[in-house]
């Protein structure tokens, strides 16, 4: 549970990471004109370095959260039955052969069940944090269409009557443009 609690944390910074990079390298593809006029492909190319540089190394933690949860899970079937037997043998009981080949048969059905478990884990933690992303998005308002009006006999394309600009959602948030 723990590392799969941090294979979440980590999940959910490597998503914010690549949405970063995602609008960045959107950005650039969208304005290549102005940076090529501009010459600003070296400082766009050290932003979208660094935010890759950042995913890069979430990806490595993340990689490495994995590869001990697969050889704690690898190892599971060998401890549990190892665990087992001591406490058989540690509390009074006798092993002889026809317990410990019914035993252990029974422990090589139960292996592949444990074998399978961190891959479930993995894949319910990513699909959680998906989910939370897709619940977020389409919890987003919807567009106020009896604010905006299509006019075709109109001059001007687009116009602004009594209009106020900020950057928060509500009505205290600081005016950038009225």
């Amino acid at each position: 549970l723990p590392i799969s609690t941090l294979q979440r944390k980590l999940q959910i910074a490597q998503m914010s990471q690549k949405d970063q990079r995602i609008k960045l390298m959107n950005e650039v593809l969208n304005g290549i004109k102005v940076l090529k006029l501009y010459a600003w492909e070296l400082s766009f190319k050290e932003k979208v370095n660094h935010i890759r540089a950042m995913e890069l190394d979430t990806l490595q933690k993340y990689a490495y959260l994995s590869a001990v949860g697969t050889f704690t899970w690898t190892c599971a079937p060998f401890l549990v039955t190892l665990a087992s037997f001591a406490t058989f043998v540690t509390t009074g009981g006798v092993l002889d052969a026809n317990k410990a080949f019914v035993s252990l048969s029974l422990f090589n059905i139960l292996r592949f069940p444990i074998n399978l478990l961190p891959m479930m884990i993995s894949y319910i933690v990513t699909a959680s944090v998906s989910i939370k992303r897709l619940s977020n998005f389409l919890q987003n308002g919807d567009l106020d269409f009896s604010a905006v009006t299509h006019d075709q006999t109109s001059k001007d394309p687009v116009s602004i009557k009594n209009g106020t600009f900020s950057w928060g959602k509500g009505k205290d948030d600081l005016t950038v443009l009225k």
